[in-house]
């Protein structure tokens, strides 16, 4: 009788520990599934991106760019990461929004870009801002002797001299008699800047009524000059033109006469 109940007595702790086991090894399994279920962190970064549409020969402002949170391992590997890395330079290419900032989207310090438009004059939108001057960039030609023994580089601040021969005859129907033809040179434009240069070949910025006259005196002779500017000097120059009869009084220039026999 006694053996009957070890027996059951050994026969319950069996169940028991089995039983007990048994809830050990669920509890374990759905521990580990639940949480195998949870998401993984996946590591991110904050690469600059565009935050609008950006031409090329644009200068970056806030404006345009943002940070926006990139895989680390989809993050390209030359993005920028920090807006003061980009404000400021010119495109070179277009980028689309959410396009990452990239350092071949500008130019080359050693070989700069420029914009037609300063930043200046462009709107939140990045279209020239309303009422702002209709600029252009156009191309003249100077040679070396007539810029400063071609000591003119990109940056410079430049007033454009010409140099013509002039007729009144030719140019009014009534010339008074004291009009006569002459060399005539005068200071037609100042502060110009210096976009880019090639050899001889200068682009400069104006407006699109001023690139039409530059335009006609090239075509119509003379010589164009530049009289390069000092950093920072924006004074004008108070020139009025010169002729011979402002030179010969200025200067007593001499007068050749006749010699007779």
């Amino acid at each position: 009788m006694q053996d009957g109940s070890r027996r059951r007595a050994r026969l319950i702790l069996i169940v028991g520990v089995a039983l007990a086991l048994v809830a050990g090894v669920g509890t374990f399994v759905y521990a580990s599934g639940a949480k195998s279920d949870q998401p993984v962190a996946v590591p991110t970064v904050a690469v600059l991106v565009a935050a609008r549409e950006i031409p090329a020969k644009t200068t970056l402002t806030p404006a345009d760019v943002k940070l926006q949170e990139f895989n680390l391992d989809a993050k390209p590997a030359a993005a920028m990461t920090s807006a003061d890395q980009a404000l400021g330079k010119i495109t070179i290419q277009s980028i689309s929004v959410g396009e990452p900032i990239l350092p071949t989207k500008f130019a080359d310090p050693k070989n700069p870009s420029f914009v037609v438009i300063p930043a200046s004059f462009i709107g939140p939108d990045g279209a020239p801002a309303p009422n702002s001057p209709n600029y252009r960039a156009m191309s003249i030609t100077v040679p070396d002797p007539n810029a400063v023994g071609g000591a003119v580089a990109v940056g410079d601040s430049v007033d454009l001299m010409f140099t013509f021969q002039f007729d009144p005859a030719s140019k009014f129907q009534r010339a008074t008699p004291t009009q006569t033809t002459d060399f005539s040179t005068k200071i037609i434009l100042e502060r110009l800047p210096i976009l880019a240069r090639l050899a001889s070949v200068y682009t400069i910025r104006v407006d699109a009524l001023t690139a039409e006259r530059i335009a006609y005196l090239q075509s119509a002779g003379g010589q164009l000059a530049f009289l390069l500017r000092a950093p920072k000097d924006e004074r004008a120059s108070g020139s009025t033109g010169a002729t011979f009869g402002d030179i010969y009084t200025n200067f007593h220039i001499k007068i050749p006469e006749k010699i007779t026999q």
